[in-house]
């Protein structure tokens, strides 16, 4: 099994770099937090996608203690429980962090021959992976490599979103019940972007990293339990929550005055 991996990890890595998208191994996460800390700037401003593979990864705090600018919606120790708590600590930095340096992310799926597939509920993650930045990295673990396409899209409709719907506490999806796509339509959707990256984007360059860890929320049913078990704990520890409730009240209108009165108050 370890074989089989290691020559998975190997030609994704070949893969990817074929398709102009360069591509590093690291063996864990120590390994991974180095690398990311040379190829960031100390002076770029750093803007951050959702991704527990990130935060399992630690390298927001170690950019930090450096003195980079990070841009981060999703800080774990900010709660978000009110309209005005939700535009300052989350919409707004959303807006800010689609424009910066660097973009720091990571991926739901990458297939071996190179392709990296991503699925988001409001779009800023998956925008973010392609447009606004001159350089994007996007944090993968052995366990997001897949055989293709069809694998990808099975993964991501019939383990990842039902899994992200029962642990957000999401009620709607009916995947969130039965653990598989049911194709629904409405409000409390989770997977209303879907991104394939094929290849280098015209102005912004990609930077992939592997980690030879389990990273983030994804697995393969035939995998041993006990791994399964592992990933979804870990995944768990560092999972950005935030409350349905407080999502269904907040007025779109009013977020979008209020990143638009900042801007215009702000000194040319």
């Amino acid at each position: 099994m370890e074989g089989i991996m290691e020559e998975a990890i190997e030609g994704t890595l070949r893969s990817l770099e074929a398709r102009n998208l360069r591509a590093w191994f690291t063996n864990n996460c120590s390994e991974a937090r180095d690398l990311m800390l040379d190829l960031i700037s100390q002076d770029a401003i750093v803007g951050v996608g959702d991704s527990s593979s990130v935060r399992q990864i630690a390298i927001i705090e170690s950019l930090k203690n450096r003195g980079t600018q990070v841009i981060n919606p999703f800080d774990l120790e900010k709660p978000i429980r009110d309209d005005k708590s939700f535009l300052e600590y989350l919409f707004r930095p959303m807006i800010e962090a689609t424009l910066c340096d660097v973009f720091l992310t990571g991926v739901n799926a990458v297939t071996r021959d190179g392709r990296l597939l991503s699925v988001d509920g409001s779009g800023n993650r998956v925008a973010g992976m392609f447009w606004g930045h001159p350089q994007v990295i996007l944090a993968i673990g052995k366990n997001k490599i897949v055989k293709d396409l069809d694998e990808a899209f099975h993964r991501l409709k019939n383990v990842i979103v039902p899994e992200h719907v029962r642990r957000r506490g999401i009620s709607g999806p009916p995947c969130g019940v039965t653990g598989k796509c049911h194709d629904c339509i409405g409000n409390n959707r989770i997977c209303n972007i879907t991104a394939i990256i094929e290849g280098s984007p015209r102005f912004t360059e990609i930077l992939v990293i592997i980690v030879d860890q389990d990273l983030g929320l994804g697995w393969n049913g035939s995998w041993p339990q006990e791994r399964i078990d592992k990933i979804a704990a870990n995944h768990e520890k560092f999972m950005w929550r935030l409350l349905p409730e407080i999502r269904k009240a907040v007025d779109k209108k009013a977020l979008w005055e209020g990143v638009k009165s900042r801007l215009r108050s702000e000194p040319e």
